[in-house]
């Protein structure tokens, strides 16, 4: 009898903070996927953020409190654990030998597939072959494939071919979850309570 392969789902990020958009997204693909599972994976030192953000240890907390409850997604400290700069492509071979039966789907966002295209992330394009990339649309994010320029086209019709697309509506960003914070305004729609409670225990986003 052939042995049935388990799905499993990665969702990678600064989750600076994290936020009922994560949630949303991992549920989805868990649904339309069909996954086993969705392994929420805080990053340790983001290679393209330049901007200040939250301990690893913060946002690995945070994120944490968001899926608390949620029996099909777990969370590994794999990136979190080693306090330097960690690129995808170095994770997914990890994660490549530790799952060595499943198949692993990588679930990214359009700006992240763009920096693909772009050659911005290490391997470059060859990351793709690691894993089943899913990328998610987002109506609202000025991103779009066509507007890339004349000398990424050819790059970005081979990387199509080899993803999943899934377009999902979802009006929420970490970038203006930190403005209103920082604005006083109200977040119980956006955010967790229990990840709120954590942002005002340690001020974190506060000017």
């Amino acid at each position: 009898m052939e042995r049935k392969i388990s799905k499993i789902g990665i969702l990678g990020g600064a989750f600076n903070p994290p936020h009922f958009g994560h949630l949303i997204l991992a549920e989805t693909a868990f649904k339309k996927l069909n996954l086993e599972k969705i392994i929420f994976l805080p990053s340790g030192l983001p290679p393209l953020k330049k901007e200040k953000i939250p301990s690893a240890r913060d946002r690995f907390l945070m994120t944490k409190l968001l899926i608390k409850r949620k029996s099909c997604f777990e969370i590994s400290d794999y990136e979190v654990k080693k306090k330097r700069k960690c690129f995808t492509i170095e994770t997914l071979k990890f994660f490549r030998k530790k799952l060595k039966n499943c198949q692993i789907f990588w679930l990214i966002g359009e700006d992240s597939l763009r920096e693909i295209i772009e050659g911005k992330w290490k391997g470059g394009l060859r990351v793709l072959d690691l894993a089943q990339f899913v990328v998610f649309t987002r109506s609202w994010h000025q991103f779009n494939l066509k507007k890339l320029p004349k000398k990424f086209k050819e790059k970005s019709k081979k990387t199509l071919k080899k993803i999943i697309k899934i377009n999902l509506n979802i009006a929420i960003s970490a970038t203006k979850i930190r403005e209103r914070i920082k604005n006083g305004k109200n977040l119980t729609s956006l955010v967790p309570k229990k990840v709120l409670k954590y942002i005002k225990e340690k001020k974190l986003y506060s000017t």
